[in-house]
């Protein structure tokens, strides 16, 4: 063989291993996640979509270096065969029928033993980022994902493959059967839609392969479910996560959820529990997996029934996303709130509350992969979305850092001390805490009086600026002024994340005209007619007419609803993006009507 031959060998090997990839991946990519997105919604293991662009771009760049890395592998076996060193045969009669079937079987106990027990070594800290570290760049995977290799894993991924023509006999047939399985199952394990029926992980022996959630959960969850093929050696050894089969069964039960006619959930509450001050926690237990599968600092919209009137109002998710069968609710009662009074008055366990799907653009999708330092800030009940991402990022991202900076008047109203607390001395390399306590003299273990320019300053010159990612919540004119404070210390816009807590509505006025507004909210449909200089959230609230909203500053997203006929001109905007802005979404607390008639509807 000539250097030029064996480069024409390697461009062939290539171009083949990429076309059976291709067939395989591309058509589930195309079906699922492009033209049957809607369709398919139904079966989607993870509810919540966390797959952006970068990440397929990613897995596409890394599926091309391994398959070139299966190539150059490829052709030292055809070389080395054409010597006559392995046991490749053509002819069945050689070995008969029986062996032919029987060592299919033996090949795939054996990739699978082999993958087993060397992804579990790769999940270890001092391999992992040298072999794993680049396939969990995708939490939510894609059939791009399957081979998106670093080329140290592509090489111990083939392995099995590369040496088991030498140490058995197995005809050409059986390995190109075995390559056909692997790859579909490989694809399928990444799918993020579930394709084996229900019932399928609860089928005698049919268990024991893998459905496509086994693997989804992988990299959701991280440390278990390894298991390629075959669910066995998971069960064995202890690694299989306990509620894969729930999880599996729980994808075809969605669709017996009862939802309102506006598209409400009915969560039945499961606990109480008083936090510190005035603060406390509703549980909801056994919950749809759309509440365990969130983003972490996510929200939810909450309908009561007080004396007649419907109201709705927002609060922030405070479990921690994917880790237990129920989800949680702090909150704090503030003076003259009627939501929140109402429900620590009157609520009782057994009691249910009609909710909304977790949503909202402050939040944090945890990725084992990543090894960055987040440095949270929150003022009082601001907690309750930053304890969420805290929580979030201990469990799934080993190696990222957090420091908390957490501010209150005293002592007694710190939400989650002990939580907190308990996570410090678990996680004590990992996570750091400050706590700035403005009314108390004298604080124990804490700064006194309020996160400052010099307390970001301390945090920039330890950690260094280029290292850190900002996420701030709290009373609007705390996070304002640190907002004002990072912007002058040099920190990059993009790597500040705010959600506001206890906003104040603004006041700006802008040229409008009355218009005749339809509203459909949660099912239901509001006639109601807006006045000059008034927003359509502002008109509708005066009237009675129950449309949603939060912070009432254009930076919570709450009020987010689709205009379908009319225009509004939006004074202030932090959330739409250009895309819900060219799709005819508006926030209606700063939406002043252009037209005479307008249109508008949840999303």
């Amino acid at each position: 063989m000539t250097i030029t031959t064996f480069f024409e060998d390697i461009i062939n090997a290539f171009s083949e291993q990429f076309s059976w990839y291709a067939g395989f991946a591309f058509p589930f990519f195309i079906i699922f996640w492009i033209v049957g997105k809607k369709y398919f919604k139904k079966i989607r293991i993870q509810e919540t979509e966390k797959a952006k662009f970068h990440h397929f771009k990613h897995d596409l760049g890394f599926s091309a270096s391994t398959f070139l890395i299966f190539a150059i592998m490829d052709v030292f076996i055809l070389y080395l065969d054409s010597k006559g060193y392995t046991k490749v045969y053509f002819d069945i009669n050689e070995y008969g029928y029986l062996w032919l079937g029987l060592s299919f079987f033996i090949a795939l106990f054996i990739d699978d033993m082999f993958f087993y027990w060397s992804h579990r070594a790769m999940h270890l800290p001092q391999f992992y980022k040298f072999f794993h570290k680049v396939h969990h760049e995708s939490t939510d995977p894609s059939p791009l994902t399957a081979f998106a290799f670093h080329p140290s894993e592509a090489i111990v991924e083939y392995f099995v493959a590369f040496v088991l023509p030498f140490l058995l006999p197995l005809n050409f047939g059986v390995l190109i059967t075995w390559q056909i399985f692997s790859m579909l199952n490989n694809v399928l394990g990444h799918l993020g839609y579930e394709v084996y029926p229900k019932g399928w992980v609860k089928l005698p022996f049919l268990k024991f392969k893998t459905a496509s959630t086994h693997h989804n959960m992988h990299h959701q969850l991280f440390n278990g479910n390894y298991a390629l093929y075959f669910t066995w050696w998971d069960k064995w050894m202890g690694t299989e996560f306990k509620d894969y089969e729930t999880r599996h069964e729980q994808i075809f039960e969605r669709k017996n959820i009862i939802k309102s006619a506006g598209g409400l959930y009915s969560l039945t509450v499961s606990d109480i529990r008083q936090e510190a001050n005035e603060a406390f926690t509703i549980e909801f237990g056994n919950v749809p997996t759309v509440f365990r599968d969130f983003s972490a600092g996510q929200h939810l919209t909450i309908k009561v029934n007080i004396k007649g009137a419907t109201l709705y109002r927002t609060f922030s998710i405070s479990s921690i996303p994917n880790k237990d069968n129920f989800l949680t609710l702090t909150i704090k009662k503030i003076k003259a709130g009627k939501v929140t009074n109402y429900l620590a008055e009157n609520l009782k366990v057994g009691d249910t509350l009609e909710v909304t799907a977790p949503s909202g653009q402050f939040y944090l999708n945890a990725e084992p992969a990543n090894q960055k330092h987040y440095v949270m800030i929150a003022g009082g009940g601001g907690i309750t979305p930053i304890y969420s991402m805290i929580g979030t990022v201990l469990k799934f991202e080993p190696k990222s850092k957090i420091t908390l900076l957490y501010a209150n008047r005293n002592s007694t109203s710190i939400i989650f001390k002990e939580k907190i607390e308990q996570w410090k001395n678990e996680f004590s390399t990992q996570l750091e805490v400050k706590y700035f306590l403005s009314e108390e003299e004298n604080p124990k273990n804490a700064i006194k009086g309020y996160i400052t320019r010099i307390s970001l300053e301390e945090v920039l010159k330890q950690h260094g600026k280029s290292k850190l990612e900002f996420y701030l919540c709290g009373p609007e004119i705390m996070t304002n002024i640190l907002m004002a404070d990072l912007a002058y210390l040099g920190v990059a816009k993009d790597k500040i994340h705010r959600e506001l807590f206890l906003i104040t509505a603004q006041t700006q006025e802008s040229a409008s005209q009355k218009a005749q507004v339809s509203a459909k909210v949660f099912g239901k449909t509001y006639q109601f007619e807006t006045q000059e200089g008034k927003t359509i959230l502002q008109s509708g609230i005066e009237q009675n007419v129950p449309l949603p909203f939060s912070c009432q500053s254009g930076l919570c997203g709450m009020c987010k609803m689709k205009c379908t006929e009319g225009k509004v001109m939006i004074k202030n905007n932090q959330v739409l993006t250009e895309k819900d802005i060219k799709e005819g979404y508006i926030l209606t607390c700063q939406s002043l009507p252009q037209t005479k008639a307008i249109t508008i509807n949840n999303p």
